[in-house]
């Protein structure tokens, strides 16, 4: 079977990542991938520049995220031309401008081609101003008439974006983010300074200055006791590396592999507005730690506070003394590290989601 991924970017970041683990591990169930990508802003990382992935990369030199009428007209038959040379027995396509694109693209070169669209998050609250997100809403509804199916990464995605008007009509698949599961001998954490991560994009759904004024909390509440490696870059990189002078905080830049690069953390840090299910926090369990995040969009289908991991509300003083608690404690951490890791084996493997997605592709090619 051969399909084609169409995305608007591969910057280091869930989707990208997604896609590698994706890919690779479709290549064991006798399916070629191809990804159609276009090139990452000038302060993003380019994953496909630091990671040799599994499937055939095509890049198109007019497709970005920024609005250009022209460009994206380019792209559009720039896919349109790709479509009918590769003729692929289906087109999965990823985040929104692709989404778009990709989509009409293929049902314009073959309104019986499969199309599949999967929705990493709730690309609606938090990404865009008020504004765009009524314009993208608009657009998504639209887009129901050139999708086959749609795949939200969890329940919760799928909920928040039907609410909306969004796919009311369309046949949906709730397949979760899946990772490759490491086997690894956990010890647990030493006292001393308990260390906080935070990996990510520095973007306003992000939120970095959250993290920082969780560790401006903890540095009055107990001083000398906490520190904290942020990893990543992106737009407002400068400005919180700037407001986080004088604090016990760390910056990397962006990390091939931050979690093989830094293994002497104790809990994972996430202060977004909104996601879908992040990575990092699969990641972290499979390194053994658990994560502390707000109960934002789909967090809480892999936490569950407590036993997989932390949940606060949104309030940075609340979090950093949930930290302060959980760092006096730190049998139960690793207990809540192990827990973490035992669901990431039992429910969200790369091998299972692959042959989710694969028994999706299936259906959709036979019914073709």
């Amino acid at each position: 079977m051969k399909v084609l991924h169409i995305i608007t970017r591969m910057n280091t970041g869930g989707p990208a990542v997604f896609l590698d683990h994706l890919t690779s591990a479709m290549n064991d169930l006798d399916t070629q991938s191809t990804i159609a990508y276009g090139y990452c802003e000038s302060n993003e990382s380019d994953f496909t520049q630091t990671h040799k992935l599994g499937a055939q990369l095509l890049e198109i030199n007019t497709l970005h995220r920024s609005l250009n009428p022209l460009d994206d007209l380019r792209s559009f038959f720039s896919l349109r031309r790709m479509i009918k040379e590769m003729k692929p027995d289906l087109i999965n396509t990823h985040t929104s401008k692709a989404g778009v694109l990709g989509r009409l693209a293929a049902k314009s070169v073959n309104k019986n081609s499969p199309v599949v669209h999967t929705f990493h998050g709730h690309l609606i609250y938090g990404y865009f101003a008020r504004y765009k997100s009524s314009v993208f809403t608009v657009i998504e509804k639209i887009m129901g008439k050139y999708t086959d199916v749609a795949v939200a990464v969890t329940s919760e995605t799928k909920r928040s974006l039907t609410n909306l008007g969004i796919g009311k009509k369309l046949l949906w698949r709730v397949i979760q983010i899946g990772i490759p599961v490491k086997t690894i001998e956990f010890n647990q954490g030493q006292n001393g300074v308990f260390n906080l991560l935070w990996v990510g994009r520095f973007t306003d759904i992000k939120d970095p200055k959250y993290a920082i004024e969780v560790v401006k909390h903890l540095s009055k509440a107990s001083p000398n006791n906490f520190s904290l490696t942020m990893v990543g870059e992106g737009e407002l990189f400068s400005k919180i590396k700037t407001e986080a002078k004088n604090l016990p905080i760390k910056f990397t830049g962006w990390l091939t592999a931050p979690f093989e690069n830094i293994t002497d953390f104790d809990l994972l840090l996430i202060t977004s507005k909104n996601e879908g299910l992040p990575l990092v926090m699969l990641e972290a369990a499979n390194y053994g730690k658990p994560t502390i995040s707000n109960n934002v969009g789909g967090i809480s289908e892999f936490i569950s506070n407590n036993q997989t991991g932390y949940l606060t509300e949104l309030d940075p003083v609340k979090m950093a003394n949930r930290i302060i608690e959980i760092a006096s404690d730190r049998k139960s951490l690793h207990q809540v590290g192990l827990n973490a890791n035992k669901l990431l084996s039992e429910k969200f493997s790369v091998t299972k989601m692959a042959e989710n997605y694969k028994d999706l592709y299936m259906q959709l090619v036979i019914r073709k």
